[in-house]
């Protein structure tokens, strides 16, 4: 297993704005990339909207994001021409933020497959 930062670096390295690692249990941040301004008590609210598998807007990097989809492992928002993908490993929440440059699809397949990856690996 790479370093967290490693794993929020590959995020952002495939052109994705925004990324993050949070610990899902309530550990708080494992990495983010240098610019994002989103918070472990976002990412908190958030753990617990995709528990609840909510509709409401969520907020994250001080930007509210429409639901588009919530099943309770993995999360997209939308807000203008960008987004917000996020889904659950074993262990942690990975946080994907795009925005124009970039289209949602490749921003879900990079934080889902590092999902995936990071579950397979026992996180």
């Amino acid at each position: 297993i790479m370093s967290w930062q490693a794993y929020a670096d590959q995020i952002t390295n495939a052109g994705i704005q925004h990324s993050a690692l949070y610990g899902l249990d309530g550990s708080g941040q494992w990495a983010k990339s240098a610019s994002n301004p989103g918070t472990a008590a976002e990412a908190t609210k958030m753990i617990a909207h995709m528990n609840s598998k909510g509709t409401a807007r969520i907020s994250y990097g001080g930007k509210d994001y429409i639901t588009l989809r919530n099943d309770g492992n993995v999360l997209y928002g939308k807000l203008g021409a960008g987004g917000i993908t996020a889904a659950k490993s074993g262990k942690c929440l990975i946080v994907g933020v795009y925005d124009q440059n970039s289209q949602p699809g490749q921003c879900n397949n990079v934080v889902e497959g590092l999902a995936s990856y990071l579950t397979d690996n026992g996180y």
